[in-house]
């Protein structure tokens, strides 16, 4: 299972030139809480909900500081024919819930615990239909 079939494309983000202001407004309307920053098609960092609040909002930096001032730089990143596990796995290790996505080291998406939890539960239900509809089939037998 790559992660291509469960990361939200396009992603949305922010050039790194952008103000948190304006990152917290795309942020909103989109219904994220990370945007990848970028910059000539390439990811430079993550800006969070979490980074607006801690390190602009609660530093009492201006609103229009530059998300380059507060983002994570030299963010982990997953390509998209990477598997699902690949990205459990880089999310645990830097203890994020957000991770972009990349083909050839450009954004292609954005993929969430969220997203991931939600895909593994559709594949999941669907591996439950077959061993349900087995179970039902004359001349099969579950094993235990």
């Amino acid at each position: 299972m790559e992660i291509k079939y469960a990361m939200s494309s396009p992603a949305v983000s922010v050039p790194s030139d952008a103000t948190v202001q304006e990152a917290a407004r795309r942020m909103a309307g989109a219904g994220v809480g990370a945007l990848p920053v970028v910059q000539n098609d390439r990811v430079i960092g993550v800006v969070t909900d979490r980074d607006l609040v801690v390190r602009a909002l609660a530093s009492g930096l201006s609103p229009q500081v530059k998300v380059e001032d507060v983002m994570s730089a030299d963010p982990v990143t997953v390509e998209a024919d990477a598997f699902v596990t690949a990205a459990l796995h880089a999310m645990r290790s830097i203890n994020s819930r957000h991770l972009p996505v990349v083909d050839r080291g450009r954004l292609t998406g954005m993929v969430s615990f969220d997203d991931l939890f939600s895909y593994l539960s559709l594949q999941f239900e669907a591996l439950a239909e077959v061993v349900n509809a087995a179970r039902g089939t004359p001349g099969t037998s579950a094993t235990h």
